[in-house]
C-alpha cells in the first residue's frame, strides 16, 4: 500500500480496504532498508536501541527503549499531537546530564535476573546522556525477563536469520570488507560480531514475544474490489455498480472467488491471493468494510461501497481475539491500543512475579552507573 491510500485521499490500487497504512513510517530512520520479502528494518537503529521495533511502535516501547535526551524530541507519527508544531522551537528542558561509567566491552554483572545477568557493558551502550540510569537499568531488567520467558515458551530464533540481518547491516551501511566491519561494530559500541549476533537474537525474540502477547480482535475475510479510482462520472458509477452486482451473481451461481478475485479485482495488493486479506484487526479498515466484515457469519458474502469503489467481501473465519503476526500491525493505532492494552499489562506481570519469588537482584545502584554532567542529582537519587 502507498500513502495515497490514506483514508480521505485518492486511492491506488493496492491494500485498498485498510483505513490506515502500516507500512508508511514517515518517522523512520534514514539508515532504514527493505529486506527481500518487503518488510522494512532498521539496521543501525536496531544495533544501537537493541530492539527491532524502535521505530516501528516509537514511543510506545518506552518500557523496553532507553528514553530518548530531552534536547531531542523524537516525533510520533501516530500521535500528530504529540509532535513538534513546523516553524516552532521546542527549547530543551534543563536538568541533569549523566553519562555511563565503564566501558561496553565490560562483562561486570550490574543485576541478576533469575539465571540471567545485565552487564555493565550492555547498560553502557544503551545509555544516553539524558536518560534516567534507574530507568535505563530497569528496561534491561524487563528485557532479560522478555528474553527468559521466550525461552520458557519455546521461542527460538534460527542463525540464517541473524546471518541475514548481519548482511543486511552490511549493505545498508555500504560496508566490504572485514576492516570497514570492525570500525562499525566499535563506533556502534558493539565490538564483535558474536556480541552483534547476541543482540540481534535477543532483539528478534523479544519481537516475536511482543507478537505473541499483544492480542486484540481479528477477522479472517476476502474481497474483489472494483475501484472508482476517483471518478464522479455518475453513468461511470452506475456501470461499475452493476458490474459488482452481476460479479455477485456469478458468485450465487457457483463461480469461484479465487478465480474470480485474480481476474477482476482492483486490489493489486490480495488480488493474487484469491482477495485474501488475512487476519485483519478491528478497527484498522475504512469504516463501511469495518463494521460490514465485523458483523457477517462465516460464508457470507455482501457488496459495500466504500470511497474506494465497491466490494464484494467474503468471511472466512469469524471474528476473535488473537496474537499479532505482523510487526507493521503495531503501527498502526489498533496495534498500539491492544499494546498498551495486553502487552504491557503482562510483562508488568512477569516483573512483579520475578520481583515477589526475589529473582530480581540490583547489584549496583544506578547512580553508581554514572557520572554526572551538569546540574544536580534527581530527587529520588538524592541521598535520605
Amino acid at each position: 500500500m502507498t500513502d495515497d491510500q490514506h483514508e480521505g485521499t485518492a486511492p491506488d490500487t493496492a491494500d485498498l480496504p485498510f483505513a490506515d497504512d502500516p507500512e508508511s513510517d514517515d518517522s523512520a530512520d534514514a539508515a532504514t532498508t527493505e529486506t527481500p520479502n518487503g518488510r522494512r528494518r532498521p539496521p543501525l537503529a536496531v544495533i544501537i536501541s537493541a530492539v527491532l521495533l524502535l521505530i516501528a511502535v516509537g514511543a510506545s516501547l518506552a518500557f523496553l527503549l532507553p528514553a530518548a535526551p530531552s534536547s531531542q524530541p523524537t516525533a510520533n507519527a501516530l500521535n500528530p499531537s504529540a509532535n513538534p508544531v513546523p516553524g516552532e522551537v521546542n527549547p530543551p528542558t534543563p536538568g541533569p546530564q549523566f553519562e555511563a561509567t565503564g566501558e561496553y566491552s565490560s562483562t561486570e554483572v550490574i543485576a541478576q535476573v533469575g539465571d540471567g545477568t545485565v552487564t555493565r557493558g550492555d547498560f553502557v551502550r544503551l545509555f544516553q546522556p539524558g536518560d534516567d540510569p534507574a530507568q535505563v537499568l530497569n528496561q534491561m531488567i524487563q528485557r532479560e525477563l522478555v528474553v527468559q520467558a521466550a525461552a520458557a515458551e519455546a521461542v527460538t530464533i534460527d542463525e540464517a536469520t541473524i546471518t541475514q540481518q548481519i548482511n543486511d547491516i552490511k549493505q545498508s551501511q555500504a560496508i566490504s570488507d572485514t576492516a570497514q566491519f570492525t570500525a562499525f561494530l566499535g563506533h556502534a559500541k558493539i565490538g564483535t560480531e558474536a556480541n552483534l549476533r547476541r543482540l540481534i537474537m535477543r532483539d528478534l525474540l523479544i519481537e516475536q514475544m511482543i507478537l505473541r502477547h499483544t492480542t486484540l480482535e481479528q477477522v479472517h475475510a476476502r474481497h474483489i474490489l472494483l475501484a472508482t479510482n476517483g471518478t464522479t462520472d455518475t453513468v461511470k458509477l452506475d456501470q461499475l455498480k452493476a458490474e459488482a452486482n452481476t460479479l455477485m451473481e456469478e458468485l450465487t451461481g457457483g463461480a469461484d472467488f479465487v478465480a474470480l478475485a485474480a481476474r477482476r479485482s482492483d486490489d493489486t495488493g490480495s488480488k493474487d491471493a484469491g482477495g485474501d486479506l488475512g487476519w485483519v484487526a478491528r478497527g484498522l479498515l475504512i469504516g463501511p468494510f469495518d463494521e460490514a466484515v465485523f458483523s457477517m457469519k462465516v460464508g457470507e458474502r455482501r457488496l459495500i461501497e466504500t470511497q474506494y469503489g465497491w466490494h464484494i467481501i467474503e468471511l472466512l473465519n469469524a471474528p476473535e481475539v488473537r496474537p499479532l503476526t505482523d510487526p507493521k500491525m503495531l503501527q498502526t493505532p489498533p496495534g498500539q491500543t491492544a499494546f498498551n492494552a495486553t502487552f504491557l499489562p503482562w510483562i508488568e506481570g512477569l516483573q512483579q512475579q520475578a520481583q515477589a519469588a526475589q529473582k530480581i537482584k540490583q547489584l549496583i545502584p544506578p547512580e553508581q552507573l554514572v557520572t554526572q554532567k551538569t546540574g544536580a542529582l534527581p530527587t529520588a537519587m538524592r541521598p535520605a
